[in-house]
């Protein structure tokens, strides 16, 4: 693997300086230090990094799981509490899984209570491409490989060439077991969810379940989560929410938010989500992007006094690239919008919400932009991190914004983020930022011991 330690700069807004601890990013400082990776050697470098992942905390140190792309190649990223970077872990999963490539836009999702992985991948041209596999995270052992047969389109036919752009780890009472974990699926306007990911392909609990968008003229999806967004004398959540538009992102796109009771029929099936019942909330926004939904992400953001700790409705957090915008919508009220103005662009590509500052509990915003221009360097990419603030109103406030010291023209810094549990108790956390054919890991010394002495040569 070829590594070297890089330095990166930073621009900082309004935030004081000892209050983020990342105001440096000089390697002889004392505030912080970032390390480089680019591929390991078995895979195709310019792909590298275009998903990321963390995983949950289980040893010392952190670890996180790499996909890649050109050449398909799944790669464990992780450091001991010492700073040292652990081996790494690469594997080529197209002979185990056989399929073609991943999508151009691949669906990664981690389970938060185990190291299990899912992604989706593409079978071949003009044959149903669309295959959900399950790896454990740090060997990269494979747990599951289903196939998701051709869908029927409104008209009786058959589509194929239909990938999964959205997935995650949920686990849905309405479905009978309140301890059987499923996988939440985005393909085309499809829904599907996978029950029991864990169970073995001819088991009795595994099932797959699935509906499609009620409107005829979706025909594509961008992401799926389940989160609690309505209010339980409307609905005892959690709900199923997936964001649908148009193939070719040329016409308006909505989020569906649904009772996960209305996704029964088995997935082959061409009836709608809406069949029998509406969805209870639709949301939607007055410009009209092609891409709303694009990243969906549930918070919690102290926007109102909870009256029972964890009793408060889930913040939403969707993002619409096309418009350089991210909008949040709270749980106990109100919303807000994001935007980095004329400096970012895609600009919500990809996003992330954690604690990064001063483990106060108070999440922020980290906000990927990989066609953003720093230093007027074309495609160079940037990361926003934005801080929550309760008054006079909800909102954010931007506190800096993160691009490689040196950009390069289509680096596409911000591709993909994700922030990772570090140290023995897991209170420290690192930010990893993936580029083209690199991933950045953010160490702050100011939060916890200093680990440089201990990175990698």
């Amino acid at each position: 693997m070829v590594t070297r330690t890089f330095v990166l700069a930073v621009a900082t807004a309004t935030l004081p300086l000892a209050a983020c601890n990342w105001a440096v990013f000089d390697e002889l400082a004392d505030e912080a230090w970032v390390d480089r990776v680019t591929k390991p050697e078995a895979t195709d470098s310019r792909q590298y990094g275009v998903a990321l992942v963390a995983l949950p905390m289980r040893d010392v140190g952190t670890q996180a799981f790499v996909l890649g792309k050109s050449r398909a190649s799944l790669s464990t990223l992780g450091y001991d509490d010492e700073g040292k970077r652990r081996a790494v872990n690469a594997a080529d999963p197209r002979p185990t899984l056989s399929f073609a490539s991943f999508p151009d836009r691949p669906a990664l999702a981690g389970d938060p209570d185990s190291d299990r992985v899912a992604f989706t991948v593409v079978m071949g041209e003009n044959v149903d491409p669309t295959r959900i596999a399950v790896v454990d995270g740090r060997t990269l052992e494979s747990v599951k490989s289903v196939v998701l047969v051709a869908q029927t389109e409104v008209d009786g036919t058959m589509r194929h060439n239909i990938y999964a752009e959205g997935i995650s780890f949920a686990t849905l009472p309405a479905f009978g077991m309140d301890t059987i974990k499923e996988l939440v699926i985005a393909r085309g306007p499809q829904l599907v969810i996978m029950q029991d990911y864990s169970e073995a392909d001819s088991g009795t609990t595994f099932a797959l379940k699935g509906c499609r968008a009620a409107d005829a003229m979706f025909d594509w999806s961008y992401s799926a989560i389940v989160a609690n967004v309505v209010d339980d004398t409307t609905h005892a959540g959690p709900e199923v929410l997936i964001s649908v538009g148009e193939e070719r992102r040329d016409g308006a796109s909505e989020i569906l938010v649904l009772d996960p009771a209305q996704i029964t029929q088995p997935y082959d099936t061409a009836g709608s989500c809406e069949m029998n019942s509406p969805a209870l909330q639709r949301i939607t926004s007055i410009e009209a992007p092609p891409d709303l939904g694009a990243r969906l992400v549930a918070a919690q953001f102290p926007d109102v006094v909870d009256p029972a700790p964890g009793f408060a409705l889930d913040d939403l957090v969707y993002t619409a690239p096309s418009l350089n915008k991210v909008f949040v919508r709270f749980g106990g009220g109100g919303a807000a919008e994001v935007t980095p103005g004329e400096s970012g662009s895609e600009f919500g590509d990809s996003v992330v919400v954690a604690d990064l500052f001063d483990d106060d509990g108070i999440p922020e915003l980290i906000i990927g932009a990989p066609r953003s221009d720093p230093f007027g360097v074309s495609n160079g990419g940037s990361v926003y991190i934005y801080r929550f603030h309760a008054t006079p109103q909800p909102g954010f406030d931007l506190a800096m914004t993160l691009h490689p010291a040196e950009p390069v023209e289509e680096e596409r810094f911000g591709k993909s983020v994700t922030v990772a549990p570090f140290g023995a108790t897991g209170t420290g956390v690192v930010l990893m930022v993936g580029a083209e054919g690199e991933v950045f890991t953010y160490f702050r010394t100011a939060e916890y011991a200093d680990v440089r002495t201990g990175r990698a040569p």
